[in-house]
């Protein structure tokens, strides 16, 4: 089992992903916590240092890559990412990130459990 948490502004879409990962990939994945913004991100990930995080790219008040250069910065990457967005138009600077999928919103269950199951591989 690997160790996640999710980075999401929208509350309604914490849930869900929550409600799918408990519904399709309940073995594989225990969810740590969930932040709603870079400050609360940043710290929720230095604290519990996850194996994977499920990111969404725009936040209130910055994006998933300006939390990703500010931990890198401060203690580096030491997790899978797998992005969770409604835009397609960022994937490849995602990708160059080396992140182990990017979904779009709404969240295809098999593309879910496919992406899930790459990064448990990976750990």
């Amino acid at each position: 089992m690997i160790t996640a948490v999710h980075i999401e502004d929208e509350p309604r879409n914490v849930e869900l992903l929550q409600s799918l990962l408990n519904s399709h990939c309940s073995e594989l994945i225990q969810m740590k916590g969930a932040a709603a913004n870079l400050q609360d991100a940043f710290s929720l990930i230095k604290k519990e240092n996850p194996q994977l995080v499920f990111l969404d790219i725009e936040l209130n008040r910055g994006n998933a890559f300006e939390l990703l250069d500010k931990i890198n910065n401060s203690f580096g990457i030491n997790f899978e990412v797998i992005f969770i967005t409604a835009f397609n138009e960022y994937a490849i600077k995602a990708f160059r990130l080396n992140a182990i999928d990017y979904l779009l919103k709404p969240i295809s269950i098999t593309d879910l459990k496919q992406a899930v199951n790459k990064a448990f591989r990976k750990n």
